[in-house]
């Protein structure tokens, strides 16, 4: 008697593994951009305030109204994370379908893998730039009798 074996596709796997691959990549793209340079100086960013000051003076003076506020312009970056965060988390569950489902362990196992990932690499991103900050913070505070005399 000849055996066979009924070998399933890594369909839940396959598709985990794609999502959790381009969630992975999205957060790499989202933690590169932290670092751009910002396109605004600072000397840019006082004579705005500067200006703004003297125009409000000027409006108390005269008694103009205040003009209604200009809506702030839409920044993509957060929701574009939470969305790649969420994709992560569908390649996480679709790891695990595909593990209870029996298909080769191979591919779900990598799904749930990446996805577990993304979310790791963005909270130790995090926590790095944090600490970074704290030894910052702790250094200027060191220095801070040599900075005054």
């Amino acid at each position: 008697m000849q055996q066979t074996i009924e070998t399933r596709q890594a369909k839940f796997g396959l598709v985990g593994f794609l999502l959790g691959v381009a969630s992975l990549v999205v957060i790499l793209i989202q933690l590169s951009a932290f670092f751009e340079p910002s396109e605004r100086t600072s000397g840019s960013v006082i004579g705005e305030i500067a200006a703004d000051i003297r125009l409000s003076a000027a409006r108390a003076l005269t008694g103009e109204p205040a003009p209604a506020p200009s809506p702030a312009p839409r920044d993509y970056g957060q929701v574009l994370t939470i969305a790649a965060l969420c994709v992560a988390a569908v390649a996480v569950m679709l790891g695990g379908i595909g593990l209870y489902r029996n298909e080769p362990h191979r591919l779900p196992y990598l799904a749930v893998g990446v996805g577990i990932s993304a979310f790791v690499m963005q909270f130790v991103f995090w926590l790095a730039i944090l600490i970074c900050g704290v030894a910052l913070l702790i250094s200027i505070i060191g220095n801070l009798d040599s900075i005054l005399s």
